[in-house]
């Protein structure tokens, strides 16, 4: 069965959602409620209002009308008799009744009513009667018995009315009691609509809060790995425009934010080849230059063997140096490159300079940024070496210490203090300009090798120094860093 799609929402159509499902049906509960008051208000009313007017039509009715016609009686007759009766207090009682009948709901009191309309004609007939009656014994005689006696018509039409109130009043006590149970009911009624309106605008809530909430921890989790610098999250599932639109924000920032690291990685790869190549290129000249004096001078001397030699280790020098472009090499060819320059040094400063290379042969195969040893070497001759009297010594080592190596570039030339070895070191880390070019080798072993690595001092003034060099035993170190 196919699903019909979801359409966004901001969180204000959210909201005003939740409101238009509950305020309806409130409205809705709340015109019931008020229809169902005005109806059982107006029953209630009608019934009192009937209850009240027979009440004051019982107290008035019999008394005005008996009089009316006791003094009609015994009035002196005249052609006017028929106009002196008292028919407007007969005309009120029948527009009374009439109004009764009309308003009242008990089919008694109705059949109660037209009975006592009849007996209104048949006193207007009475009356008529005894205005036409000469005689005034005959007219005491016939108001005594039709009209305010105990068989007249006045006493018959207020016990007519009395039993008219009682059953009003009854019926009021009935709709008392009626009324009691409907607002208990509708007490009942509204209670559980209530509830039914809470639960639903609960469970509506916690929907709508759940469609909020859970997109917005899904993008606070989303920076976290941000912060973290994985930009590999998956956009958020979210129907809220106000989210979805943080998200893409997000996507976007994070897909700028790589780019920008990526491409500060690069710049930084390349500067550090450019500082590379700009350290070999002030090596190289000023070395070459003063190998070829170094020749020329042992050609002058007729010293063949050592003019080969040093042609020989120039050559592998630059052939090392050059290494096809590659800043990644094998241990041992950095170990073939050191042994050259010092190959060189030696013949140059036979007098003052011996060398040993202690490598293992089973770390040979390990991959090592380009040129660490050879500035090392070279900062051991010109600072160390050069500055004692007698013949010195540079002993390069390498040994594995656990899944690293440590190589190690020992002089017992002049060698430091200790506030001298404090301030080179820290010219390393902060990337001070020592003028030893030990700060590049240092930031490429960082670069190529990580946080941990790098170099390390040790000297003791007149007895040398020795320069150290954590790397890891990577035989990818090239590969790693061409993946990355």
């Amino acid at each position: 069965m196919q699903k019909h799609p979801h359409h966004d929402h901001s969180i204000e159509q959210q909201i005003k959602r939740l409101l238009f499902t509950v305020l309806p049906v409130a409205g809705c509960l709340i015109v019931v409620l008020i229809v169902m008051m005005l109806s059982i208000n107006s029953q209630y009313t009608s019934v009192l209002q009937n209850a009240n007017t027979a009440a004051d039509f019982n107290q008035e009715f019999k008394t005005m009308l008996d009089s009316g016609m006791y003094n009609h009686v015994i009035a002196p007759r005249s052609t006017t008799s028929l106009d002196t009766l008292p028919m407007d207090v007969l005309d009120d009682a029948a527009d009374v009744l009439r109004r009764l009948e009309n308003t009242t709901t008990l089919r008694d009191n109705r059949w109660r009513i037209r009975s006592m309309l009849d007996m209104c004609e048949n006193l207007r007939h009475y009356m008529v009667e005894i205005a036409l009656e000469e005689s005034y014994d005959q007219r005491m005689e016939l108001l005594e018995r039709n009209i305010r006696g105990e068989t007249g018509l006045t006493n018959l039409i207020e016990t007519y009315m009395h039993d008219f109130i009682d059953d009003e009043v009854r019926e009021m006590a009935r709709l008392q009691k009626w009324i009691s149970n409907q607002v208990l009911a509708l007490i009942l009624i509204v209670a559980a609509v209530v509830v039914v309106l809470a639960v639903v605008m609960v469970l509506r809530a916690v929907r709508v809060t759940k469609r909020i909430t859970g997109p917005i921890s899904a993008l606070s989790r989303k920076a976290q790995q941000f912060g973290e610098g994985d930009f590999s999250s998956v956009p958020v599932d979210t129907h809220i425009t106000e989210l979805k639109t943080l998200d893409s924000g997000f996507d976007e920032m994070a897909r700028r934010v790589d780019a920008l690291m990526a491409k500060q990685i690069e710049d930084q790869k390349s500067l550090h080849r450019a500082e590379l190549e700009l350290l070999q290129a002030q090596i190289n000249p000023h070395f070459l230059y003063n190998t070829l004096d170094s020749i020329a001078i042992l050609a002058e001397s007729q010293r063949e063997e050592d003019v080969v030699n040093m042609v020989t280790s120039l050559s592998t020098f630059f052939r090392n140096s050059l290494n096809k472009g590659e800043d990644i090499i094998s241990l041992e060819a950095e170990r073939t490159q050191v042994a050259s320059y010092l190959e060189i040094q030696q013949i140059r400063y036979s007098d003052i300079l011996q060398y040993e290379i202690d490598i293992p042969e089973e770390l040979m195969d390990c991959q090592v940024p380009k040129l660490i040893l050879q500035p090392l070497v070279e900062n051991a001759l010109y600072h160390g070496i050069k500055n004692r009297r007698g013949m010195g010594k540079i002993t390069v080592t390498g040994e594995a210490i656990g899944s690293d190596m440590l190589l190690k570039v020992i002089d017992n030339g002049a060698g430091m203090d200790e506030e001298q070895v404090k301030e080179l070191q820290a010219g390393i880390y902060e990337d001070k300009h020592t003028g030893l070019g030990l700060v590049n080798v240092h930031k490429r072993i960082r670069l190529y090798c990580g946080e941990p690595y790098g170099l390390m001092f040790e000297s003791q003034p007149g007895r040398g120094s020795t320069v150290s060099i954590r790397l890891p035993q990577s035989r990818t170190l090239g590969k790693e860093n061409e993946t990355a």
